[in-house]
């Protein structure tokens, strides 16, 4: 028999069975036969050892997991023996006699699946399959979306048993992992071949831009100005290389989509419809593509047509004694306008201005204009006026317009529009629209009437002057005139008189009453 120990073998040659008659022969040393196959076409190998002794013989420096025969010859001085049986036997292989070979590894959507050999350290073309405990390590090396610079990151250690295989989930794509693999408690150094890198799959991005705090939005009454970045610190979300922005413009007015893509990080499209509504979404492409899920999402709506300045700016009342002024001016319709901003400059003595900002107030006798009145102001300046308006999308107003002024009383402009409503043989019906400019506060009207044609000159009497005075300004006025005659005609005057007794010039209007039928 023989006792095998790792990469060495002590034949027993004592228990060889082996028939000898040592009375007819003496046995003068031993044949030990060794054979075993050399290489992987199987070719074997023979060696012959002698051996003198009785006991037995220790065979050294064998391959472990090795196939080996053996078998014994005894040689007398008459020459050899019947050889022994053929004993086959294998030296035992442990982690020193193994090393990694040909890691492989494939990535797999969000995992990298690691397969390896063991090879046998003394004959580089052998396969073991022995089962041993191993440590399987890993780390992020790079991640290609950020930055193509090494990260210093730490070992994952992995200890497993009895298999050549591993996986590694939930990696993050368009990385690059580094891998080893060693037997388990191994002191040899590792080798070259037992550590490789891997590069995951590339997928979509699961990153949406930001908007870039340090460009603010701009949108103008055709026009939107919208600038974004890439969190760095998210950049591994982007899953691949980056290729151009994704942008998607929706008119939800009219329900029509816009689509376009560029390399730069912002977009300004000058071509807007104005106080229109719109929805912005930015995506990011790789060169995998873009994922519909994730965007930059802004809605917006344009601002409405740059402000005009007022029109028919004017003063159409002031007041030395009450020192008094009131403006009036003509904006047009505008759902957008809230406001005017107004100022006073007072040039005597070079004050700032007053600036303050007023609601829009129509003017009670002129619906179509607005009105605002300024008191307390000094009796020996000239004045200057600034009025422009503003919304909400321009605060900070449009152009102004300005008149310059003072409160000293004039004369004032006569009735407009005077004509007759109604007639009959003794009365006739009478109105007309306040005057355009009191340049004073409006106290009444005075009513001069005329005879100057009659039908029957027995009844004619003179009709006296009227006073009508003005409580309110209102856009127009009515008055009858009664006990007339019939048949005769009238010039009838109206004249604007102010609380300074400034009076304007008449308005005019000539008629005849209606003939008496009875």
């Amino acid at each position: 028999m023989f006792i095998l120990v790792h990469n060495f073998i002590i034949m027993d040659i004592m228990n060889l069975q082996i028939h000898i008659k040592r009375l007819e022969c003496n046995i003068i040393k031993y044949i030990l036969t060794l054979t075993f196959n050399k290489s992987k076409n199987k070719m074997s190998g023979i060696e012959e050892i002698e051996s003198s002794s009785d006991n037995g013989h220790l065979i050294e420096n064998l391959y472990p997991g090795y196939n080996y025969s053996i078998s014994l010859t005894p040689k007398t001085n008459k020459g050899p023996m019947m050889s022994s049986p053929i004993y086959s036997f294998t030296p035992l292989i442990t982690k020193n006699d193994v090393s990694i070979k040909d890691i492989i590894a494939i990535t797999d959507d969000d995992k990298i699946k690691i397969f390896w050999k063991l090879k046998n350290v003394y004959q580089q073309d052998t396969i073991v399959n022995e089962p041993f405990t191993y440590v399987v390590k890993f780390k992020l090396q790079r991640i290609l979306s950020c930055s193509l610079e090494n990260l210093k990151n730490d070992w994952t250690s992995v200890i497993i048993s009895n298999r050549t295989n591993y996986e590694i989930f939930d990696v993050i794509p368009n990385a690059q992992y580094c891998i080893q693999v060693q037997i388990a408690n191994d002191n040899i150094n590792i080798q070259q071949e037992t550590q490789i890198c891997a590069l995951t799959q590339s997928s979509k991005p699961k990153i949406e831009p930001v908007f870039d705090l340090k460009h603010p939005i701009n949108v103008t009454n055709s026009s939107v100005f919208i600038q974004w970045k890439i969190d760095p610190e998210n950049c591994s979300k982007l899953n691949g290389f980056l290729s151009t922005f994704y942008i998607e413009l929706k008119d939800k007015e009219n329900n029509i989509l816009q689509v376009n893509e560029t390399k730069k990080n912002y977009i300004y499209i000058n071509d807007l419809k104005s106080n229109n509504y719109y929805e912005l979404k930015v995506f990011i492409k790789t060169h995998i593509g873009y994922n519909p899920e994730h965007f930059l999402f802004k809605n917006f709506t344009t601002k409405t047509r740059y402000l005009t300045p007022v029109d028919d700016l004017v003063v159409y009342k002031k007041s030395l004694k009450y020192r008094l002024v009131g403006l009036r001016w003509y904006y047009i319709e505008d759902t957008s306008l809230d406001g005017f901003i107004i100022s006073m400059n007072e040039d005597t003595f070079g004050n700032e201005n007053k600036v303050s900002v007023i609601t829009p107030t129509k003017c009670p006798a002129w619906p179509k204009y607005y009105c605002y009145i300024y008191r307390d102001l000094s009796p020996t300046n000239n004045f200057t006026f600034n009025i422009k308006p503003k919304s909400l999308d321009y605060p900070e107003g449009g152009p102004v317009s300005s008149i310059s002024f003072n409160i000293n009383d004039e004369m004032p402009d006569p009735p407009t529009e005077l004509k007759i409503t109604d007639i009959g043989n003794t009365f006739i019906s009478l109105q007309w629209d306040i005057p355009w400019i009191f340049n004073g506060i409006l106290k009444m009207f005075i009513i001069n009437v005329e005879e100057i044609s009659y039908e029957n000159l027995s009844v004619f009497s003179p009709v006296q002057t009227t006073e009508y005075p003005i409580y309110k300004e209102e856009p127009s006025y009515n008055y009858t005139l009664e006990n007339l005659n019939p048949g005769s005609t009238y010039s009838i005057a109206v004249i604007s008189v102010s609380k300074s007794l400034w009076y304007s010039l008449p308005s005019r209007i000539v008629t005849t009453t209606l003939l008496d039928t009875k």
